[in-house]
């Protein structure tokens, strides 16, 4: 990867005075010279991938770079700026020397009165190296084509994918000295998040050395999931039904860990390790009931959940009737968890009567573990009816917190009020703390940005936003940099490229979780500089970089 390295050397400083004769009818007297330029170090040595050069210039007069002769430097060596006025600090820049060979180049400044100055740079081979055209990658939804890395080479190299990433695929995964064009393809995505890996690049003795790639895809834009509400009641024998879900991204089929008696038919459906169905489009999840030997009717739900970043949701109510066998039980009232967020959670309510009830709802509380009407924040969610079953999201609750939550029911006939079991749930977290955005160095098409993070959950990615136009740049009107992916902690730093010469640029840094994206606290606004000149060519001094005494 051809990536610019900026060498430091801060050369310690002295003054030089000279003298120069001049004759007139009057006097001889010899005076002090009128101009000083010093650079102290004529030679530079510098290693193959350190990170700056600043050279600095002594002065009391305005001077330039007379005569740049970069060597085997080529065009891949500048020096800025190219004129100043008093003391001032020249910055040389150029790439790593992937090559095993010494390189040289040199400059010389001259001032108005003829003083010279000449330095020379240079700069050790590398050893075993190799150039990457790009350090990263990103991929739409539904990429057509593949993308091209391209691999110049001194050494014999190889490409390894991460263990399970199988939506990835490089052609060719290795290769020898020289320049190779690899084909990166990725399949088309099944979720609205954000997926990324990195590509490791082994090369040198023994393949020790390492670069890296990162390949990222954006998700889908707008996940669908439909399915109804309700699948078709079960005999008391029990037996087998489907149901039938419309989605455009891949998703997951959950039963009730609580729930013995329905399964998904492993012949039929893929499941995971957890048990859940999953599949991706459109298709059927198929039901496995056993018999009803009680003289209650179970109720049950499968929730359905696709997408990450935003997901979607669809509980489907399952019923089995009673063995009509024997007499129906008395009023009862029991409750399950189906799925916990972070000021939400989903509950199912299954309530057997031989009358018609009054009120049912919800008690729920976060000190007492046992709630109660007396101690408890009571919902009623409906009045009537004899057995039935339900599901509630229970909406309002703070994140991060323990609630102890029971369902009750109350008795027509008697006015008592029957609990359920209680069901202890805990809402996710989602504090997230971003530190502020900070620009190291600007160049004139790239920037180096960091910042730093710390949350309460595992995050999906993390980066940076920019915009030309947008002085509060988001996901919706920016441009993604994907510098990064999972964690709780991190200090996330990357060099920006591609940017515009004297363009200004608005970034932030961003961090995705499961429940959305949040930016930093604060926006760097950056200018990129011009190009540098040619040799021989005047720029005006930058005032940071040369300044008058």
């Amino acid at each position: 990867m051809k990536t610019k390295k900026y060498i430091t050397l801060l050369a310690a400083l002295s003054l030089l005075s000279g003298f120069t004769g001049c004759k007139s009818e009057d006097e001889t007297q010899a005076k002090p010279a009128k101009e000083m330029l010093r650079v102290l170090d004529g030679v530079i040595n510098i290693q193959s991938d350190v990170e700056a050069t600043n050279v600095n210039v002594t002065a009391d007069c305005h001077w330039k770079l007379d005569s740049l002769v970069t060597g085997d430097f080529g065009k891949n060596l500048n020096v800025q700026p190219r004129e100043g006025i008093g003391d001032g600090i020249l910055q040389v820049t150029t790439d790593q020397n992937t090559t095993n060979a010494d390189r040289t180049a040199s400059f010389i400044l001259v001032s108005d009165g003829g003083l010279r100055q000449k330095i020379t740079i240079t700069q050790n081979g590398r050893g075993d190296g190799i150039n990457l055209s790009k350090g990263s990658f990103t991929f739409d939804t539904n990429p057509t084509e593949a993308q091209t890395l391209k691999i110049t080479s001194n050494t014999s190299w190889k490409i390894d994918l991460p263990s399970g990433v199988n939506w990835l695929s490089v052609w060719p995964s290795s290769g020898d000295k020289g320049e190779t064009t690899v084909q990166i393809t990725a399949t088309p995505s099944s979720t609205d998040a954000v997926r990324s890996t990195s590509l490791n690049i082994s090369y040198g003795q023994g393949f020790s050395k390492i670069e890296e790639v990162t390949v990222s895809q954006t998700g889908i834009t707008n996940v669908t999931l439909q399915a109804s509400e309700s699948a078709s009641d079960f005999e008391s024998s029990g037996g087998e039904n489907v149901i039938h879900i419309e989605s455009n991204a891949q998703w997951y089929a959950f039963i009730p860990s609580s729930v013995s008696w329905l399964k998904f038919n492993s012949r039929l459906d893929s499941l995971t390790s957890e048990g859940s169905a999953s599949r991706i489009g459109s298709g059927d999840i198929h039901l496995v009931c056993e018999e009803n030997n009680t003289t209650r009717e179970r109720t049950t739900a499968v929730v359905i959940v696709a997408g990450t970043k935003s997901p979607k949701q669809v509980v489907v109510t399952v019923e089995q009737v009673r063995n009509g066998s024997a007499l129906p039980l008395k009023t009862s009232v029991s409750l399950s968890e189906l799925s916990v967020a972070r000021e939400s959670a989903n509950f199912l309510l299954n309530i057997v009567s031989e009358e018609v009830v009054g009120d049912y709802g919800l008690i729920y509380s976060t000190t007492d573990s046992i709630p109660t009407a007396n101690n408890g924040t009571r919902v009623v969610i409906g009045k009537g009816g004899t057995s039935s079953g339900l599901a509630y999201e229970l909406t309002g609750l703070n994140a991060k917190t323990t609630y102890y939550v029971r369902a009750f029911v109350q008795k027509n006939s008697s006015q008592d009020v029957l609990y359920s079991d209680v069901v202890k749930i805990t809402t996710m977290a989602n504090a997230i703390t971003i530190g502020e955005v900070k620009s190291m160095y600007v160049g004139n098409n790239y920037a180096d940005m960091r910042y730093s993070f710390v949350a309460d959950e595992e995050i999906i990615d993390c980066g940076f936003i920019y915009s030309t136009t947008n002085q509060e740049p988001s996901r919706e009107d920016g441009t993604m940099v994907t510098v990064g992916h999972g964690g709780l902690i991190g200090n996330v730093m990357t060099t920006i490229a591609n940017l515009e010469e004297r363009t200004t640029y608005y970034i932030r840094g961003y961090v995705l979780t499961r429940l959305g994206i949040a930016y930093s606290p604060n926006v760097v606004t950056i200018t990129t500089s011009a190009s540098a000149s040619e040799p021989g060519e005047s720029d005006n001094p930058d005032p940071q970089l040369s300044r008058r005494k």
